[in-house]
């Protein structure tokens, strides 16, 4: 019996490293503190020296310089900034959006339930890069419009773990309690329900994070994200791989950059996930 219900049971998640996770939380804060405080360094993303074009890494120009002679280093600093501030707004939007409608369906059920639950499925239908195309060429690209594309091509995500929470949360002795007590379902959903959403949003809302770096840098490298002169490390990338043979500096730092942040952010999320032991199941 013992060796039937071992062998059934799922495997054991393999817990981080705690120096990895520390490393990852450091770099992490690293990382952003150094790109927010930008406008305080005194570093020039946008000053041109044409007699310094394509230098490679140096001390006077540890990351090189590019096609004009902008200094490599000073414009991932600065190149930062777009994905980052995207990612966090983005992310923040979409667990926004997913936490309420998640709430109302998974609360009310029915059909409240069935109509949310139908329109996260034709959501979910279309891809997010052909759906950020379409408005980012009717509307035109800038920052709001980037953020806006991203939370509704991620908003699901968020939308059907708390749903799913919910839906086991509701009919729990403790809430069948405060219901016969009279208190009102708006304090029951906030006061009961809501909190116990917290913890898998904290992970859902660090993937979502990670994927919203990757889709601004991948729309940005197509030209339809950030626009030039603005430093961003998916345009940087673009502008650099035509380089890449005799340049390699151009598009190499703030590609690995772009990684690293989101190495650090995926291992901060499963990290996350460890602590309130969500399975990978549960975020499907």
């Amino acid at each position: 019996m013992s060796a039937v219900s071992t062998s059934s049971a799922a495997p054991a998640r393999r817990r981080l490293p705690p120096l990895t996770v520390t490393v990852a939380l450091v770099a992490l804060a690293a990382m952003v503190v150094t790109t927010f405080s930008a406008p305080l360094l005194g570093l020039d993303p946008y000053k041109q020296d044409l007699m310094a074009m394509l230098l490679p890494p140096s001390p006077q120009h540890p990351f090189g310089t590019d096609l004009l002679g902008r200094d490599i280093a000073a414009r991932v600093i600065w190149g930062g900034i777009p994905p980052l501030f995207v990612g966090f707004s983005a992310a923040a939007a979409a667990v926004l959006m997913g936490l309420g409608l998640g709430l109302l369906a998974g609360y009310r059920q029915g059909l409240t339930d069935s109509v949310l639950s139908r329109l996260a499925d034709i959501q979910m239908s279309i891809p997010g890069l052909v759906l950020a195309l379409l408005i980012l060429v009717l509307f035109g690209a800038s920052i709001t419009n980037l953020i806006i594309v991203i939370a509704l091509e991620s908003w699901t995500m968020h939308f059907r773990v708390v749903r799913s929470q919910v839906m086991t949360v509701r009919n729990l002795a403790f809430v069948e309690a405060a219901r016969l007590a009279g208190i009102g379902e708006e304090s029951i959903v906030l006061r009961h329900i809501l909190p116990s959403t917290i913890p898998i949003l904290a992970v859902t809302g660090t993937a979502n994070f990670s994927q919203a770096l990757l889709m601004e840098a991948a729309l940005s490298f197509l030209g339809i994200g950030v626009q030039p002169p603005t430093a961003d490390w998916g345009m940087m990338v673009s502008e650099g791989q035509a380089q890449l043979a005799n340049a390699w500096w151009v598009a190499m730092f703030p590609g690995i950059a772009l990684v690293a942040v989101m190495w650090c952010a995926q291992v901060v999320g499963d990290w996350l996930a460890d602590v309130y032991s969500v399975r990978g199941d549960e975020l499907q």
